[in-house]
């Protein structure tokens, strides 16, 4: 922002507008979403920093190498052998070897230089190399794959073993191996703590505004196969919740869901959102169909009662979220595919594209959510992480992820983690300014709605306090 001196001496009432003017520039600079001290330098912070690197480094003294198992063919079930070898070309010494006639290894690999690698499996038949870009994509290996330097990629091989054969593994450049996806930080000053008894998973909580927070969730999940309504809880404080009943109820209000689950009823993840001018809930179906649609409040109100937009699914996987931006409404699900909605919200239109990170792996995973700060696009999604102990024993949690960009539709920066336990979230603001992140996990509690304060640097990276 440029400024102009201002003399003494001149009009009044024109010192006194300009002095008002500053000061609300002031007040609206320190407001959340309307600015940010200091100088975000977005293309420093779109893969790991010198600190970052170290983190992962510790994380890779204790998780370096390969996932290997051994099989009597390509396509049995049952491992014969399973372990941590240094390598792609490493078979374990074991007696299961004598047996084995097929061979799979996975590892999340990170190579030193940009471009092609140009990797060769050799000394064995049958090879096969895949390369997944996050938990759902997973593509066959060709010469027009490249790879970005500092970003981890999880490489899958296979070939048929034969006695005697020895596996050659090799990459253009230099590279380093983790048996797990590298993660680090996530961890609050206080455990995490329920705010409330109610037996929840995938909590989702909107800011309203007539004034009220508004909980929602999937609701009793003690059958996952089974979990019947979609409830909907009332709070002026983000304490006491008032439970406001059923807002759609699989007996009472299903039709075309029927035909496509039969007898059993997954209904996941509800999100609740505001938009013209009244409320939408997105929903999942879970297994038999892992699809997703979207209600309405014919009413206006949060409670209902809601009626389907659609005659069958609108998302073909689960975990939709709903994102304005310019006007335009954007549905984001699975694992960052996003299209924009008709002006009904009734259907998709426009192009359908996928998220990814400037290094060509996807941007989500479950549980997408999208929020904009100071112009920067923050896309939260959850997934299962292994940790380590001081004493290097693992252990697994279910996390929240986060990736930016400053445009809706990327390159996204590599992901880093938000929230250990966290796991399918949503971002908020409370009454008072705060961001607080969702979460129903902790150390030493699960499927309980938590809430954890995120802050976001004078660099622009999320930060649990």
């Amino acid at each position: 922002m440029m400024r102009r001196n201002v003399r003494g001496g001149g009009n009044p009432a024109v010192r006194i507008a300009l002095t008002a003017l500053l000061a609300a520039m002031l007040i609206l600079s320190v407001l959340p979403g309307c600015g940010r001290k200091g100088s975000f330098k977005m293309k420093e912070f779109m893969t790991y920093t010198e600190a970052e690197r170290e983190l992962i480094d510790d994380y890779l003294n204790f998780s370096r190498g390969v996932k290997l198992s051994l099989f009597t063919g390509k396509n049995a079930a049952e491992a014969l052998w399973s372990g941590i070898v240094p390598d792609f070309s490493t078979l374990p010494d074991c007696a299961e070897l004598a047996q084995a006639r097929y061979v799979r290894a996975s590892a999340y690999i990170c190579f030193a230089e940009d471009g092609n690698q140009h990797l060769k499996l050799s000394g064995v038949s049958d090879t096969d190399i895949t390369v997944t870009y996050n938990e759902l994509h997973t593509e066959p290996y060709d010469d027009n794959v490249t790879f970005k330097a500092g970003a981890f990629y999880k490489l899958n091989v296979g070939y048929r073993y034969q006695e005697g054969k020895q596996p050659l593994f090799a990459a253009d450049s230099e590279y380093e191996l983790s048996a797990e996806a590298p993660s680090f930080g996530g961890i609050p000053s206080e455990p995490l703590r329920p705010m409330a008894d109610i037996h929840m998973r995938d909590p989702f909580v909107l800011n309203a505004p007539d004034g009220h927070y508004y909980l929602i969730g999937t609701y009793e999940p003690k059958d996952w196969h089974n979990t019947r309504e979609i409830h909907i809880y009332r709070s002026d404080d983000l304490s006491a919740w008032k439970d406001l009943g059923a807002v759609w109820s699989y007996e009472r209000d299903a039709t075309w869901q029927k035909d496509i689950l039969g007898d059993e009823s997954p209904i996941w993840a509800p999100e609740l959102h505001y938009l013209k001018g009244t409320y939408w809930i997105c929903y999942s179906l879970g297994w038999g169909s892992m699809s997703g649609s979207l209600l309405k409040s014919t009413t206006g109100l949060p409670e209902g009662p809601y009626e389907d937009v659609s005659d069958s699914p609108m998302f073909d996987y689960i975990d939709a979220t709903l994102f304005e931006d310019g006007g335009r409404i954007y549905a984001i699900w699975s694992d960052g595919q996003i299209a924009e909605l008709n002006d009904d919200l009734t259907a998709l239109k426009g192009p359908r594209r996928a998220l990814k990170s400037a290094s060509g792996i996807q941007a989500g995973f479950e549980g997408c959510y999208m929020i904009k700060l100071d112009g920067v696009y923050y896309l939260c999604s959850s997934t299962y992480c292994i940790h380590y102990r001081a004493d290097g024993t693992p252990f697994q949690t279910y996390d929240s992820f986060y990736v930016f960009s400053d445009n809706l539709f990327g390159p996204y920066s590599e992901r880093r983690l938000l929230l250990q336990y966290g796991g399918h979230n949503n971002l908020f603001f409370s009454k008072d300014g705060k961001l607080y992140t969702t979460a129903f996990y902790g150390p030493d509690f699960s499927e309980r709605p938590a809430i954890a304060e995120i802050e976001v640097t004078e660099e622009g990276l999320l930060r649990v306090k």
